[in-house]
């Protein structure tokens, strides 16, 4: 029995499958069968900040009507969910919050719904911040100020362009965090911003690929083949980073991959070595409470029923269309989120 089944009984079906189903050798070997075989290129030789921002910069800002068209809706939707959940979790109304890595706003109505007071937003992609600007301008319950910010956090400290003297509430990090782990010094100046503006008790949230779950994936191809996935998505390792050998543990910074997930990403990123990240945190004053991959935090997310009413609401469950196939399932479950809190 799927045992996303159990304890559930509101639901009336559920298309999420077991971890051990979506790991199975039949699936793997079909996976193989039908996902095409790519080499990794190298890019541009320490330019991958700029290829990333280019890369969004370049997306369009598609309405709603065209993204319910997208393969990955369904994906898209329990992400989103996913970091809905995280937001009513360590967000309280009348806060402060440092949105860094903002993209084009995806998230400007759940701080609505979350009744901040003030929002700090900032990201290398210089478009998709005007992008978020004009979201922010046409938003309907625009109850909180906001300042915008193209900046690489990673690069350089965001306290000199701040407007506001508000101590920062929640710092939030949504699928972008990763790109800091390219060098020892990007991901100390991440988390010199993540820190130096949040006030002790502050809560630091986030998303970003499970790299542990990643290096066992590609560890279980045959010694040639550095990547995998499936038709939503696919990861091939830098020959020269690529993480094959089970002997050691993959390097701290700098182990870049491919990623490419259907209708949203295609760029370089790099896997961030988790106890690394988390005693860097602590240099910074920063706690663990938590990290979870996707598939384990829907399980005690959906317990809530608050939560697991929105999962329903946004079609990803128990709606009237077609629920998250095994393909994305398995692709969503590359992901873990995160929060911390500030000492």
């Amino acid at each position: 029995m799927d045992p996303t089944r159990q304890n559930q009984p509101n639901y009336r079906k559920r298309s999420f499958p077991d971890d051990h189903h979506t790991n199975t050798q039949d699936q793997q070997e079909s996976r193989h069968h039908k996902v095409p075989k790519r080499h990794f290129t190298s890019t541009d030789g320490g330019n991958d900040a700029h290829r990333v921002a280019q890369h969004y910069n370049e997306r369009p800002d598609v309405g709603v009507v065209q993204r319910k068209q997208s393969k990955i809706i369904r994906m898209r939707s329990f992400n989103n969910w996913v970091k809905s959940v995280l937001i009513q979790r360590h967000t309280r109304s009348r806060q402060c919050v440092f949105d860094m890595g903002c993209g084009k706003g995806g998230d400007l109505i759940k701080w609505a719904k979350a009744k901040i007071d003030y929002l700090i937003a900032a990201d290398i992609a210089a478009v998709s911040l005007e992008q978020m600007k004009e979201r922010y301008k046409n938003l309907r319950s625009r109850s909180f100020d906001a300042e915008f910010h193209a900046l690489d956090c990673y690069s350089e400290p965001i306290g000199p362009y701040l407007e506001t003297r508000k101590p920062v509430d929640v710092v939030s990090m949504q699928f972008c965090l990763h790109y800091a782990f390219e060098s020892d010094t990007k991901a100390r100046m991440m988390l010199q911003n993540v820190s130096r503006h949040l006030r002790s008790g502050g809560q630091f949230i986030g998303t970003l690929p499970d790299a542990n779950l990643l290096v066992k994936r590609v560890r279980q191809e045959p010694p040639d083949v550095l990547g995998f996935g499936n038709e939503f998505y696919w990861i091939e390792f830098d020959p020269l980073t690529e993480p094959k050998s089970s002997s050691s543990a993959f390097a701290p910074f700098g182990c870049k991959y491919m990623f490419h997930l259907e209708d949203a990403v295609d760029c370089p990123e790099y896997l961030v070595h988790w106890g690394t990240f988390e005693n860097l945190a602590k240099e910074y004053g920063l706690d663990l409470i938590y990290k979870e991959n996707f598939h384990p935090f829907y399980q005690r997310a959906i317990q809530d029923k608050n939560h697991a009413s929105l999962l329903q609401k946004i079609g990803v469950v128990g709606g009237q269309g077609p629920e998250m196939s095994p393909e994305e399932w398995e692709a969503a479950g590359i992901y873990l989120a995160f929060a911390f809190q500030k000492r």
